[in-house]
């Protein structure tokens, strides 16, 4: 019965080595992407003519955003979204 209980065991220890080997190669991957952090949308970048400086809101610009944002505090240019860098 002796051989019969290493057997066993033995036969364990190949599944064990087969479950932690599939982890590491399919599972892993998997669950490593899942804790990086997706990368942020692409920023537009504005010119220093695109821009105006306002440490506080003035009213609305026609074809401006108040915002906070590369250049700091102020009024950016409203751009479309295909203007946006990578």
């Amino acid at each position: 019965m002796a051989a019969s209980s290493q057997a066993s065991k033995i036969a364990g220890a190949v599944a064990t080595g087969g479950i932690a080997f599939g982890f590491y190669w399919f599972a892993k991957p998997r669950f490593e992407a899942l804790l990086i952090p997706t990368p942020s949308a692409p920023r537009k970048l504005y010119s220093e003519q695109d821009f105006a400086a306002s440490t506080e809101f003035a009213g609305s610009r026609p074809g401006y955003v108040y915002k906070m944002d590369h250049r700091g505090l102020g009024y950016y240019k409203d751009m479309p979204a295909s203007s946006v860098t990578h």
